[in-house]
């Protein structure tokens, strides 16, 4: 049964999102969504004035046992005009189903469509409730990012990475869509940004408590990636560093191997604990991907920010005790915000 309290996060979150009464809201929905979240969605938009159809498409069947965040492609919406045109005439998307986020979204978001990401169970939503205050975080550390020629991340464990910025936009998310052609992902506190082509280079060292997404679990033995020329080229260590390189080399794409999105989560709500309290199958873990001080490592495509890599394999990495610095200047040390 739908709690009041439920129904209230989601008129909070989506008047933050700027719904007025009148405007087309269009409710994406695949065979996975929670059932009271496609509930909670619909009655609070239309408890907020505006005219609410859903659209139920079926899965990718493109996913690694099951697991959905394992894949990044094509969906049931891709190739699908109707369903696309619909979506570009809305004035507001709950994307409960998840679109790929580097073709027919750019398409809907030029539109001036606004689009919300909501993939985490009822609980973890109303936790990690949007707060305005986590927009003008998130927007003050993006102005930081947005001016930086270079990034250098440091670790005590050995990992030195170094990336030249500002040939791709930024990837700033605060967790509502208030603005014309904006997406946003519902919980979410972090800024990113894709490293000019080429330009990574040094080491990453992921150490215990470490978080590799989509495997959903904690890194217990150190994995050493050694990087040049904007990709991973080798993986070393013991049983985690062969799990994360068959795993990488299963999908046999080379572009699976390139260094993509990389920031720091600002989420003061979050918690890097929280993934081990959830079954796999129950969270999207976007605790680990915003909690305070972590820096983000990433791999795989760049198409959503423009770019020409559309591989399938996407590692999100959240890492601990990191040191982030843009052009020399600290915005994070040790793991905590400066």
């Amino acid at each position: 049964m739908m709690s009041v309290q439920y129904l209230d996060a989601w008129k909070h979150t989506l008047t933050l999102s700027k719904l007025e009464p009148g405007e087309l809201v269009c409710i994406l929905v695949s065979e996975a969504s929670h059932p009271m979240t496609v509930d909670a969605a619909s009655l609070s938009a239309s408890m907020l004035g505006a005219t609410v159809f859903k659209m139920e498409l079926g899965e990718s069947t493109a996913k690694m046992a099951g697991e959905s965040t394992a894949y990044q492609g094509p969906t049931a919406l891709s190739r699908n005009r109707a369903a696309v045109e619909a979506l570009k005439a809305s004035d507001l998307v709950i994307d409960l189903m998840g679109m790929d986020r580097g073709s027919e979204q750019a398409e809907i978001l030029a539109a001036g469509t606004r689009v919300l990401l909501v993939k985490e169970p009822p609980d973890v939503l109303m936790r990690l409730l949007p707060k305005p205050e986590d927009r003008e975080n998130v927007r003050k550390a993006a102005n930081h990012l947005s001016s930086a020629k270079e990034m250098r991340v440091t670790s005590k464990t050995g990992t030195d990475l170094i990336v030249r910025l500002g040939e791709y936009p930024l990837l700033v998310q605060y967790g509502y869509a208030d603005e014309p052609g904006r997406w946003d992902h519902w919980p979410s506190a972090f800024v990113a940004a894709w490293p000019n082509e080429k330009s990574a280079t040094g080491r990453v060292v992921l150490s215990p408590g470490d978080s590799i997404l989509p495997f959903k679990s904690y890194v217990r033995s150190p994995i050493a990636l050694e990087i040049s020329d904007g990709y991973i080229r080798n993986i070393s260590g013991e049983l985690d560093a062969r799990y994360l390189r068959d795993y990488m080399d299963s999908f046999q794409d080379p572009e699976g191997y390139a260094v993509s999105h990389l920031g720091w989560g600002l989420h003061p709500r979050a918690h890097w604990t929280a993934l081990g309290m959830y079954d796999k199958r129950q969270t999207n873990a976007m605790d680990a991907r915003s909690f305070s001080g972590n820096f983000m490592f990433s791999t795989g495509p760049n198409s959503e920010a423009g770019g020409n890599r559309h591989t399938p394999c996407h590692l999100d990495i959240p890492m601990l005790d990191c040191s982030v610095y843009l052009d020399g200047k600290a915005v994070v040390v040790d793991g905590r915000l400066v």
